[in-house]
């Protein structure tokens, strides 16, 4: 500065010599020299702002551009390997331990990582190889709640002798009885035998069940043998069964001629339907079949008398006389041939009975049938029966293998096809092999397919005999007839043979399938193995979906909005100088300077600062925002 105010005002007081026109000049000098300098400043802010931005932008573009590169991925594993919650992690990215230090957590990771997976892989196969478990259930039920079993009951002889006398060796219904008997007959016989000829020809030379049936009794209750009891047809002939479900709830495509006989009309029984999974219904008739059970003991149970007619024996599959007995299930066919158990005539038998209920949870039809290894009764495929379970699956079975190879199917198996022929006497060599080849299941001729039924109601029975001897020093205590066991007919009491089925207790503990490693047991073992080794949780998880997906997409969006605003910056960025009116302060008049000698100095100095501040000219910027 050329001139100053101060040393002007003391040279003035002082000396008394300096001019009014020196003084001026210094001011006006003074002013303009301010001036420049405020153009000056403003000039190089305007420049420092424009650099700065462009310097952003720069910045911003570079940022945006290396996000995704091999330094931020680096960046973003070290910062994922400080701060996740996985033990061991944080000293591998740990700046202020050795190399060698790192390497040794680094490597102990990653063992744990594999022995924690080594037993995880064997929970799993547990899991996947055997997802069921059959339990006793801790709750018992009553007999009440399942039906009283189905019994059948054959007479060990197929046809009467009197009634196949009747019949021409020549005819045809011939051809059918030595099928029915198992002989041999001549092989160049091609008769097509249908069912409706076999039917009739079993109603006509087997013994009838009001014949058979002599006397019967249920929870202490006497019963008209012929309303509680209905021809059937099995592989040991014509027999009757005692509360089996009725024929139009056993078969899917039910039709009249599957009847041996026709329903009984005048019967106070009603038929209803019962499944092992389903049960009975809630609102039951007063007197319905299949029947429960009238209570424990032989008196509250089944007893019959039989009559064997001996006498009247033509063809057996057995060497002695008496009947073949089946207790099975009330929805299921008998195949009495090969599991009934033998009565001989002219003794008593005791047969107490045992249920065995086998139930599963809702829980288990996720799980593959292929695994769980039974079918609930909606996944039932039989084409045949309503009902499935393994024996219906196995009949049928049966009937498709002898209708594949000997294009035939045998009297007592379902008809499948309608127009299916019935085997003959010249089948059987055929039919022979078929049958050996599905019961011994070592060839491709089995039913392994047939699976268990997940709801399945099976009954145990052990019998027990003695001979039936008629006196007047053995007394009858099941109160029954005496006209049949009369002393007179001691020799007719060897015809006979009484049985008595009957439960032991009114409650049993049923079993349960269910799952062993269900998905939530199989997540809580799982997690304990990954905290026990490494202290994971489903926090890790999260934690690392974060930083492969939303940490990436926050700083890529964070980036975009910066970048934004700048450019908007960029456009807007046009200084506005409000212009001021400079106004030149003209020096007092030099009378007056006498008086300004009388201020103190400091606050001349100060006021002289302050006004100097007050005259630079502020840049507004007009933002968007």
């Amino acid at each position: 500065m050329s001139c100053d105010w101060i040393e002007v005002f003391d040279q003035l007081t002082i000396n008394g010599a300096c001019v009014p026109s020196r003084a001026v000049s210094c001011n006006m000098r003074f002013h303009a020299d301010r001036k420049v300098q405020r153009l000056h400043l403003a000039a190089s802010r305007q420049q420092h702002n424009h650099k700065q931005s462009h310097s952003h932008s720069d910045d911003s573009i570079d940022e945006e551009q290396t996000m995704c590169s091999r330094e931020a991925a680096k960046k973003s594993i070290k910062y994922y390997l400080r701060n996740s919650s996985l033990h061991g992690l944080k000293y591998i990215a740990e700046e202020s331990i050795t190399i060698p230090e790192r390497v040794f957590f680094g490597i102990s990771f990653v063992l744990v990582v594999i022995l924690s997976g080594f037993f995880i892989s064997n929970i799993y196969i547990k899991w996947s190889a055997s997802p069921i478990i059959i339990s006793t259930s801790a709750k018992q039920q009553l007999t009440s709640n399942i039906p009283f079993p189905a019994i059948t009951i054959c007479n060990l002889n197929q046809a009467l002798r009197s009634r196949v006398q009747r019949i021409s060796s020549t005819s045809k219904n011939y051809s059918l009885l030595m099928n029915l008997c198992s002989r041999d007959y001549d092989q160049t016989i091609t008769y097509i035998g249908t069912w409706t000829y076999f039917k009739a020809l079993l109603v006509e030379v087997a013994q009838p069940c009001d014949q058979m049936l002599l006397h019967c009794s249920f929870g202490a209750r006497k019963e008209i043998c012929s309303t509680i009891f209905n021809s059937i047809l099995t592989d040991d002939g014509l027999c009757c069964t005692f509360n089996a479900l009725d024929p139009i709830y056993l078969f899917r495509n039910y039709t009249d001629d599957v009847r041996i006989e026709p329903a009984t009309e005048n019967s106070i029984f009603k038929a209803i339907n019962w499944t092992p999974e389903s049960g009975y219904a809630k609102n039951l008739p007063e007197f319905y079949y299949p029947r429960t059970s009238g209570g424990t003991g032989s008196r509250m149970g089944l007893t019959v008398v039989l009559n064997a007619s001996t006498e009247e024996y033509y063809c057996t599959k057995s060497m002695g006389n008496g009947f073949k007995v089946l207790v099975h299930n009330p929805a299921e066919l008998p195949k009495v041939s090969n599991y009934g158990f033998v009565v001989s005539a002219g003794r008593e038998a005791r047969i107490p009975i045992e249920p065995v209920y086998e139930d599963a949870t809702p829980s288990i039809r996720s799980i593959k049938k292929a695994v769980r290894r039974c079918l609930f009764s909606d996944e039932n495929d039989l084409s045949y029966y309503r009902t499935y379970s393994r024996k219906n699956c196995e009949l049928e079975c049966e009937a498709k293998l002898l209708l594949r190879e000997c294009s035939c199917v045998l009297y007592y198996l379902p008809r499948i096809d309608p127009a299916a022929r019935v085997c003959g006497p010249n089948d059987n060599n055929c039919t022979n092999r078929v049958q050996t080849e599905i019961e011994s299941s070592k060839t491709n001729l089995s039913c392994e397919n047939c699976w268990p039924g997940c709801f399945e109601l099976t009954y145990k029975s052990v019998m027990s005999s003695s001979t039936i001897v008629a006196g007047p020093s053995y007394q009858n205590g099941e109160q029954l007839p005496e006209h049949l066991f009369n002393t007179s007919r001691t020799g007719e009491v060897n015809e006979l043979a009484i049985l008595h089925f009957y439960y032991l207790t009114n409650n049993f503990r049923s079993t349960t399938k269910s799952e062993m490693f269900g998905f939530t047991e199989f997540l809580s073992n799982t997690g304990g193995l990954l905290g026990l080794f490494m202290g994971f949780s489903i926090f890790s998880v999260i934690e690392i979906v974060y930083y492969v997906t939303m940490r990436p997409f926050c700083a890529s969006r964070t980036l975009h909005e910066r970048r934004r605003r700048r450019q908007a910056e960029l456009l807007w960025l046009t200084p506005v100088h409000q212009r001021r009116r400079i106004n030149v302060q003209r020096p007092p008049p030099y009378s007056q300077l006498g008086k300004a000698k009388a201020v103190d100095g400091s606050k001349m100095k100060q006021t002289l600062w302050q006004t100097l501040r007050a005259g630079r000219d502020p840049i507004v910027y007009p933002y968007l925002d």
